[in-house]
């Protein structure tokens, strides 16, 4: 069961929301092992990756019966990690 966000900045708020579009940005694809060995093995992490599936910012694409995918940022996930990228440097500056 997945969380349900109705305000999107209480999704971004989450502890590893912002590492993961930031981590996925610097990539083309990636897999769920990737992101739990890069950012973090917390068990709420595949309900987290469910919520940015939900709110549009990732697109999971299953292959084969195992249950793996390949994920990878939408459009809008991209726009996002754009505007994360220029608030962070704004707030180095």
């Amino acid at each position: 069961m997945s969380a349900t966000y109705d305000d999107p900045f209480e999704l971004l708020g989450e502890k590893h929301i912002l590492s993961v579009i930031a981590f996925l940005a610097e990539r083309d694809r990636s897999t769920k092992t990737e992101i739990y060995e890069n950012i973090s093995r917390s068990a709420r992490m595949p309900e987290k990756l469910e919520a940015l599936k939900e709110s549009g910012l990732i697109c999971m694409d299953c292959y084969g019966n195992t249950g793996r995918a390949t994920i990878t940022l939408t459009d809008k996930g991209r726009r996002v990690a754009e505007l994360i990228r220029d608030l962070k440097r704004e707030l180095e500056s």
